[in-house]
């Protein structure tokens, strides 16, 4: 296990062993075994530890076992503390929305400010199953099935198809220190009741549920590079850009099979809700749809969109 570990980083860092990366260590299993990974293969990295002061003199024990680590392993090391109770409450957002808002924005700025070319986080192919499920049970397309991604723009995520019980042994082997969260074993949110009370169900009842999960995702990912290809090339196809708009023929539209998934995909980028668009396609010319970012206008038998400036 401590091989396919090591192998999969090894694969997955290969072409980026020459950036400057920002990893974020919270002192759990997870994120000790990538900071070791970070340092087994000599790469250029600092770490960014969060303290969301939500768990009182457990969260400051974490921020101390992280900077010990950092002061004696010599890395560079970034602290933040939040008032995240305030802060979703000022938010009208939950504890994970908030903390996780709080998180990412703040890794942005750093890698922003320390000219950073990638965040690295720690989730792995247990967290993916958890997302796909939590997706599924709220209704989703495509991208939710897929979970999370393994790299959007500068944030990296080089052990999604990595299992836990790999990272436990992992750090078992290689005799790494860690600190264990006593909320992830409260199951007052939905991921911690999936990861406690189903997925372990999940596991009893087929012993390869994790591998067969990781085929699926992989099965999806190249489902989702052909809709891809089908999307752009029908947008080539029927957008026509002209100055500062674009203007697209309703019936070029209508006679494409699925309406509404390809109404959703194609005009994704604009932001607009697909339904309000198949609404406009039979409105009276002159009538528009506003979304933050364009504007959406039915001229007799075209729509054309334009910059909501």
């Amino acid at each position: 296990m401590e091989h396919n570990i090591n192998k999969v980083f090894k694969d997955k860092i290969e072409s980026l062993k020459e950036c400057k990366f920002l990893v974020a260590l919270s002192g759990g299993v997870d994120s000790m075994v990538l900071a070791n990974l970070f340092i087994q293969n000599n790469l250029n990295f600092s770490i960014a530890h969060c303290n969301f002061d939500l768990r009182a003199k457990e969260s400051n024990a974490d921020q101390e076992f992280v900077l010990s680590w950092s002061r004696k392993n010599k890395i560079n090391y970034y602290h933040s503390k939040f008032t995240t109770k305030v802060f979703c409450d000022k938010s009208k957002v939950g504890i994970q929305e908030g903390a996780r808002n709080l998180r990412y924005n703040w890794f942005n700025e750093l890698r922003v400010i320390h000219k950073f070319d990638y965040v690295v986080t720690a989730h792995h192919l247990d967290d993916q199953l958890e997302t796909y499920l939590i997706n599924t049970m709220r209704g989703t397309g495509l991208n939710g099935l897929l979970g999370i991604p393994e790299k959007t723009n500068n944030l990296f995520r080089p052990l999604l198809q990595v299992l836990k019980d790999e990272i436990l042994v992992y750090a078992d082997i290689n005799k790494i220190d860690f600190r264990e969260d006593s909320s992830n074993f409260k199951n007052d949110y939905y991921r911690n009741m999936i990861r406690n009370m189903i997925i372990p169900e999940f596991k009893n009842f087929d012993d390869n549920v994790m591998l067969k999960f990781k085929t699926t995702v992989n099965n999806l990912m190249s489902t989702k590079i052909f809709v891809d290809i089908i999307i752009k090339q029908t947008k080539d196809k029927f957008f026509d850009e002209d100055k500062n708009m674009v203007k697209v023929k309703i019936d070029e539209l209508l006679n494409l099979k699925p309406l509404d998934f390809f109404v959703h995909h194609l005009f994704i980028d604009y932001n607009f809700n697909f339904k309000e668009i198949i609404k406009l396609f039979k409105s009276d010319s002159g009538k528009f749809i506003i979304s933050q970012s364009h504007i959406l206008t039915k001229k007799k038998n075209f729509l054309i969109i334009t910059r909501n400036d």
